[in-house]
């Protein structure tokens, strides 16, 4: 494991930026990345950060990401909501970090099916706005996220792009954790 000292995890803890990620750092701080789902990548910054802090924090190992997004298909009323990151820029973004990404174009609402039938449940699920129960990204995102987890992952949603990230429980339905087996 590689050592980050002191005064890097008491800024990392506590006095990072943005905010609203700060739980997100506190997770890999703890924990390292092995299989991510994020759902609304927006700039693409948070997870370069994400996957920054694991690569200094923890030894180098090949992370499972998927991501769900509109990328560039995206409306001119949601862009208001901040910057759009292109699906090309997105896979240099990742591939510069050693990072093979599955991205989904799409949205949520119909790409998050396609997902739960092709990638394996992930270790940390990220949702990025699309959470409301009254919206059909977020019933469709509801309906689907068991298969999406397994019961040790850890799932942080924010009801609203750069709302704060908040720790939820895993559904009492999610798929059990896959046993590997011994050679």
């Amino acid at each position: 494991m590689a050592q980050l000292s002191w005064l890097k995890r008491l800024y990392w803890k506590h006095l990072s930026k943005p905010v609203s990620e700060r739980p997100l750092f506190l997770h890999v701080l703890g924990k390292p990345l092995t299989s991510v789902l994020e759902i609304g990548i927006g700039s693409g910054q948070r997870i370069a950060r994400l996957l920054d802090l694991n690569a200094s924090v923890w030894d180098s190992k090949p992370i499972r990401y998927t991501a769900i997004d509109p990328f560039e298909s995206i409306n001119d009323s949601s862009r208001a909501a901040g910057p759009v990151l292109s699906l090309k820029a997105a896979h240099r973004l990742l591939s510069e970090r050693g990072v093979k990404a599955h991205l989904v174009p799409g949205e949520p609402s119909n790409a998050v099916a396609r997902v739960a039938h092709s990638v394996l449940p992930s270790d940390l699920i990220l949702i990025n706005g699309y959470w409301e129960s009254s919206d059909v990204h977020g019933q469709a995102i509801a309906q689907w996220l068991p298969r999406l987890c397994h019961v040790q992952s850890t799932i942080y949603v924010a009801k609203q792009p750069g709302d704060s990230f908040v720790k939820i429980p895993v559904p009492s339905n999610a798929m059990p954790i896959l046993q590997t087996k011994a050679a």
